[in-house]
């Protein structure tokens, strides 16, 4: 019998208990997706890194003979070091205008063990006697490739070939992007090339070592090592060295990482919480509905227990094919967020695969919070005695509240206003109940859209309002200023050219420390434009820098604090300058402190010196001009901002997918809350609304003193959700944003009028719709009290 009833009583509860279904199918969707995509993440990145020898240093100098690495193995803390030769280098593709490059990574095969060692996954290995290369897997299928195929590179100023024999990957450029300022990888213009080192030295004509990688012994730390191997490479132009922790592909993967790690957890527990909220709420006004019914249940034999079993058995139920649904749904969503993934990072056995792995936890995770909710739902059903539970609850007492007492405010509403108003104050429980919903619903829809818009904002901000250039020309090496000034103005199609400095250096201030570069450019920039928060363009300070904000935080540093700049480019690399810090300003690419060009070549000691060359060009000369200068050895590359700014867009179109699944997420979530609430609230209200009825009020006018009671409740909600979205936009801020990119905590207005726009058409559509039910009622049934 108990099972017809429960049947019974979910057939008639049915809007409330899927809304409630639903956003736990979202919140196990979320934890069971992004937890089996972050294991099989993590675990195929410690396989590989394992396999493959990952370095744990990685150092760059301007040149090192071969010979002298070895002395590096006597430093304590260090296990294995090696030498090697890294270059980028243009390659020529017939028919094609765009800047693609390769960067040539030598391999030394008189090694035991090659750290950052290539897994070959399809081809022959590699000759010493002839120009032949690898090329990373990405690279060879973007740019289609076939084995043994000739492709020409620029090395020297010259043309060579080389022959592709094999694709592989490195653990060191899973995410293989050129430098820190691209955002994605885009391996249709740069790959990475594998070649033997004496093949390397033939093609590029030197002898010398540039690059150098090493392993620690086990239980030595980076910082044992540090300083040690700084002395002893600062001669040979030591230009920077960087833990594991801080290469940028292994630094982008951990983020990610620990992103998907919270993604798992805060927003699953969230939706949880809130199903939790509203079957809680359902299975208590239900069971007052039935005193009668559980008065007779006791009168006739059942114990309390079975009682309680029965009413929680309505939460087990909800739970259990919540979570069973929600963890079906996760493990279909991890095949497509993991092929989402794939695009981005090139990491052999990150595969998606049938697991139920976190079945057993996602269910477990929905059923405690369902059983939770049922059973303080449910206690009340053991208090009652059957004599008292068969007869109709004591009316509750009446007082004035607070509103009332206030005859100005008071006498502002009608009279189902202020019924309305009198039953919010007398009602307090369901009062918060809806009052949350909206908070929650507005608050996640503006987010979502925010986030949604934040994206396309911050690329085209970047690309067209700061960097204004369409060209940037970056040295292969340092050169005078002014005669690098004069040879660009003087190309014809060259409308203005300005010249950058671009400095590694070390800001150090207390014990806090960034390794940063300093942006050095023209006063009054035409071409490179920073804004503070409120959008105003910052002019470079004669003397002084300017932070990135995030870089600021980093440094714990403000306006007016004076920070110490070191770095192996100044005149005395060991003698640290110190800098007023003259502003913080927005950047969202990137970690960098801005100066005026000529103070930052005062800083270093080295006057008119620059790296490379903003320009502005017409578009019809571009190409010409790349053709013209790429190939020359004093030119190191030519990065078209109109061709970076296609790609970044394209590469953002996942993001933008995973934005709009947020943005529908929220929909669904916003008006199961809404609707949840409406329904609650007539079932509450159901005898006065039908007493109503009976005493001469239409259908609509009865409905009215619930719309008003709604609307009043919903307008105070969104007030109190705009707060609470800032609040959800500056938390996602810190955490999503890193050296490579900084996520602004700005929210703009339309996502403000969107949110307010689809909570607007949440409720409204709540209340059609419980109108209907109201139209339904039938009145005598209602009204009678069950003997």
């Amino acid at each position: 019998m108990l099972r017809r009833k429960m049947l019974r009583d979910l057939f008639q509860n049915k809007g409330s208990y899927l809304a409630c279904i639903i956003i736990i199918i979202i919140g196990l969707s979320n934890f069971t997706s992004y937890s089996l995509v972050r294991d099989s993440l993590t675990r195929a990145q410690q396989d590989f890194y394992q396999q493959q020898n990952f370095a744990d240093g990685f150092i760059e100098v301007q040149a090192m003979p071969y010979d002298q690495v070895e002395k590096l193995r006597d430093i304590e803390g260090i296990q294995d070091i090696q030498g090697r030769i890294v270059k980028d280098l243009r390659v020529m593709f017939p028919g094609r205008d765009d800047n693609v490059t390769l960067r040539c990574v030598s391999l030394d095969f008189s090694q035991m063990k090659i750290l950052n060692d290539v897994k070959l996954l399809q081809g022959s290995a590699l000759s010493e006697r002839e120009n032949t290369i690898w090329v990373d897997n990405k690279y060879f299928e973007a740019n289609k490739l076939s084995l043994n195929q000739e492709i020409e590179v620029i090395a020297g100023g010259e043309k060579k070939s080389l022959r592709v024999v094999g694709m592989g990957c490195s653990p060191e450029f899973i995410f293989a992007i050129r430098n820190a300022g691209d955002q994605y990888p885009d391996p249709q213009t740069f790959g990475i090339a594998f070649i033997p080192l004496k093949v390397m030295k033939s093609l590029l004509e030197q002898g010398e070592i540039n690059n150098l990688t090493f392993t620690l012994k086990p239980g030595a730390e980076y910082k044992d090592v540090e300083n040690k191997l700084k002395a002893e490479l600062n001669p040979y132009g030591l230009k920077s060295m960087a833990a594991r922790k801080d290469q940028i592909s292994h630094f982008s993967l951990t983020l990610q990482l620990d992103s998907m790690k919270t993604n798992s957890i805060i927003m699953p527990s969230i939706l949880l919480a809130i199903a939790a909220m509203i079957l809680f709420i359902t299975l208590k006004r239900m069971i007052e509905r039935q005193r009668g019914q559980i008065g007779i249940l006791k009168a006739i034999g059942y114990r309390r227990k079975e009682i309680l079993l029965h009413y929680m058995a309505h939460a087990f139920l909800i739970g259990l094919m919540g979570g069973l649904i929600g963890c079906i749904c996760g493990l279909m969503m991890s095949y497509g967020t993991i092929a989402m993934y794939k695009s981005f990072y090139n990491l052999p056995g990150f595969e998606g695969r049938i697991s139920f792995a976190y079945f057993l936890p996602g269910i477990g995770f929905s059923l405690i919070f369902a059983l939770f909710a049922g059973y303080r739902g449910s206690l009340r059903a053991l208090l009652l005695e059957p004599s008292e539970a068969m007869r109709p609850a004591a009316p509750e007492s009446g007082k004035e509240s607070i509103f009332e007492r206030n005859r100005f405010f008071w006498n502002m509403f009608t009279v189902p206003g202020r019924m309305a108003v009198r039953n919010i104050s007398r009602r307090p429980g369901r009062t918060a109940f809806l009052f949350l919903a909206i908070v929650l619903t507005f608050a996640l829809l503006a987010f979502s859209w925010s986030f949604k818009k934040l994206g396309d904002e911050t690329i085209t901000d970047q690309y067209q309002k700061l960097q204004t250039y369409n060209l940037k020309v970056v040295l292969a090496a340092p050169q005078n200023e002014k005669a690098v000034f004069q040879e660009a103005s003087r190309y014809p199609g060259v409308n203005y050219a300005e010249t950058m400095a671009e400095i590694p250096v070390t800001l150090k201030k207390d014990w806090l420390k960034k390794d940063v570069t300093i942006l050095g450019l023209a006063a009054g920039s035409k071409l490179y434009h920073v804004r503070d928060n409120d959008g105003r363009e910052v002019q470079f300070p004669r003397d002084g820098i300017l932070l990135s904000e995030r870089l600021a935080q980093l440094l714990d540093a403000k306006v007016g604090t004076v920070i110490s700049v070191a770095g192996l480019m100044m005149a005395d690399p060991e003698t640290d300058k110190e800098l007023q810090v003259s502003g913080i300003v927005t950047q969202n690419f990137g970690l960098n402190g801005f100066m005026e060009i000529e103070s930052l070549q005062n800083l270093i000691g080295q006057n008119n010196l620059c790296t490379s060359l903003i320009l502005q060009v017409d578009q019809d000369k571009i190409s010409q001009f790349q053709e013209d200068y790429r190939n020359t050895a004093a030119v190191n590359g030519i990065e078209d901002s109109t061709t970076i700014m296609k790609q970044t867009q394209k590469a953002m179109g996942v993001f933008k997918i995973a934005t709009i699944f947020m943005v529908i997420f929220g929909m669904i979530i916003g008006f199961a809350i809404t609707y949840n609430a409406s329904q609650i609230t007539i079932s509450e209200r159901i005898k006065d609304l039908a007493m109503m009825m009976v005493l001469g009020m239409k259908p609509k006018e009865a409905m009215s003193v619930v719309t008003f009671e709604q609307w009043l409740i919903g307008i105070l909600g969104i007030l109190a959700g705009i707060p609470l979205a800032k609040l959800l936009m500056q938390v996602t801020s810190q955490t999503i944003s890193s050296d490579l990119f900084t996520m602004s905590s700005q929210m703009d207005n339309i996502a403000f009028v969107s949110a307010f726009l689809v909570t607007f058409i949440s409720i409204w559509i709540a209340q059609r719709l419980a109108a209907r039910k109201i139209r339904k009622l039938d009145l005598v049934e209602v009204l009678k009290d069950r003997e």
